[in-house]
């Protein structure tokens, strides 16, 4: 990597001393830290010339294998640094891994200098709070099945006792009991926590509506788009319910609230399901979804209440 980085900056005489060293030549600055014993190099790049912020880093893991990462910041599109690019051409690059925190250069140079355990303090920390709690949603999601699946394998094996054995169906009739509900349905279709958690603190007066959305989602919408119902059997479930089905907002004028994660992507609610025009959240209805291909089911990310939008 410095040797590239070399030739493509004659000024620059870079070299690969052990410990932290900083390189200068005609508009760029780059930074390294080395430490052969331990298997770990970084280097920062800041590149005045095109406008450009860069880091990677080489680490060896316990294990003997190599973990390696950039990050870049620039005026123009923020793909892998050539230098990088160049120094793991020789490489046989394995999965890609999303870290718990980007090891950036400055912390990696803390650790290099630091034995104890350094704290890293990063201004997205209500967004991993929000991951690390639809993890633990979905941890627990994936337990009560396994639980169930115990369940139906006992009644299997002895026939006689399955009346004995089976769940007792709950009766859901409060809007609190949507964790539950997912929970139950979870091979049929994916509810948030950010709409678990929107419905214990929700105003609206119908209940039973809500589920009877829910199954249709679950059912007849996931019917439809598998092929399996036609879609004017999805058109009639909807109007027997009393529910308009249909496209949310264009994505330009889209909040936030319109958007979540899910599988390393940003997602847009591009569906909803609702009935009645009148924003007081007793009596309005909307459920806010997105289908997932690659699930084969519906996404509930955002309900009851009616989300805004930049023209409300």
């Amino acid at each position: 990597m410095l040797s590239s980085l070399s030739s493509r900056h004659q000024s620059l005489d870079c070299s690969d001393a052990r410990g932290l060293n900083t390189f200068y030549g005609d508009g760029v600055v780059v930074r390294t830290a080395s430490d052969a014993l331990h298997g770990l190099f970084a280097v920062e790049v800041v590149d005045l010339r095109v406008k450009e912020h860069w880091d990677a880093f080489f680490l060896q893991l316990p294990d003997g294998s190599f973990r390696t990462g950039w990050s870049r910041q620039c005026a123009g599109a923020s793909n892998e640094p050539v230098d990088w690019l160049e120094a793991v051409a020789h490489f046989t690059l394995g999965e890609e891994v999303q870290p718990h925190v980007q090891p950036d250069f400055i912390a990696l140079v803390a650790a290099l200098s630091n034995e104890a355990a350094v704290p890293v303090v990063t201004t997205d920390a209500p967004a991993r709070a929000a991951l690390a709690d639809e993890a633990q949603t979905l941890r627990e999601t994936a337990a009560r099945q396994a639980a169930q699946l115990r369940i139906l394998k006992a009644g299997l094996v002895d026939a006689s006792s399955r009346q004995e054995l089976a769940p007792m169906a709950t009766e859901y009739t409060r809007l609190d009991q949507v964790g539950q509900w997912a929970a139950e349905n979870a091979d049929r279709i994916i509810v948030l926590p950010r709409v678990v958690s929107e419905c214990r603190k929700s105003q609206y007066d119908n209940p039973t509506l809500f589920y009877q959305a829910l199954e249709l989602l679950a059912v007849t919408y996931r019917d439809v788009r598998m092929n399996n119902q036609p879609r004017e059997r999805l058109i009639e479930h909807a109007t027997e319910l009393g529910l308009s089905i249909g496209g949310s907002v264009e994505p330009s004028r889209a909040t936030e609230d319109y958007f979540f994660r899910w599988d390393r992507r940003r997602c847009f609610l591009d569906q909803h399901l609702g009935r009645g025009n009148s924003r007081e959240p007793r009596h309005c209805l909307r459920l806010y979804f997105y289908w997932a291909e690659s699930l084969q089911m519906v996404i509930l990310g955002a309900g009851p209440s009616h989300l805004g939008n930049s023209m409300s």
